[in-house]
């Protein structure tokens, strides 16, 4: 695209930012649009984990004997930016925005050891059924996004989800863990012998889903399993 074209799209279709709605400065100078404004991303809670042993979201899975570190990028509460953020790029048609969270929070672990020795990287699957309807998987944007900065590859083929199971988001308590019981299959297990696996998800709320990812996972011999979320909610 030229620069008198670029120029052109930026003014008849300026990009806005996805958490307050502003058309973004960037996105006029640039050849894709910069989904996130500077302001919003200033007021995101980032968790430092990647630095942190121990933390929150590495205590959901310590009793997977596969399990060796955890971190999301910022916290999460309902009505915050971090909120209005990932259910847009889930719900509203903008995983581009988990893309340039999840680039944003690679180049911040990469200050860490966090991602050091990771393999392959594993976006948590949807069920065909949902992924037909929705037309993307916003886990994908987020692998993509820290792929690119990592130079990690990324695998989609060696787990799916066989159950279209109700959204996590629509249930509490003990029925969140029911509600994810043998959703994943794994294929091919011998391919993953040994491997460091980071698994990624949008946000991690009780870490139910991934648990029982994990377990579908334990079939994966000899592997390491890292988890990495672009939020966990409070």
């Amino acid at each position: 695209m030229s620069i008198i074209s670029r120029y052109v799209s930026s003014v008849l279709f300026p990009a806005c930012c996805a958490g307050c709605g502003k058309v973004t400065e960037s996105a006029r100078l640039q050849d894709k649009n910069a989904h996130i404004c500077d302001e919003c991303l200033g007021r995101l809670e980032l968790t430092e984990q990647f630095e942190l042993r121990d933390n929150v979201t590495e205590d959901l899975f310590a009793g997977n004997e596969q399990f060796e570190r955890g971190a999301a990028y910022c916290f999460y509460d309902k009505q915050d930016i971090a909120s209005e953020l990932i259910q847009s790029a889930k719900y509203r048609r903008q995983p581009e925005i988990n893309y340039e969270l999840a680039r944003r929070a690679a180049m911040d672990g990469l200050q860490s050891d966090f991602f050091e020795g990771i393999d392959v990287i594993i976006p948590i699957p949807l069920h065909k059924r949902r992924y037909r309807e929705r037309g993307y998987n916003q886990s994908d944007y987020i692998a993509l996004g820290l792929s690119e900065v990592l130079h990690i590859p990324i695998d989609t083929s060696h787990i799916e989800r066989v159950r279209n199971n109700k959204q996590q988001a629509l249930t509490q308590g003990k029925e969140r863990e029911k509600n994810v019981e043998g959703i994943f299959r794994v294929n091919h297990p011998e391919e993953m012998y040994r491997k460091r696996i980071l698994i990624v998800d949008d946000v991690i709320t009780t870490g139910s889903t991934i648990r029982s990812c994990m377990e579908a996972m334990s079939a994966f011999r000899g592997a390491g399993i890292s988890v990495f979320a672009l939020a966990k909610a409070r």
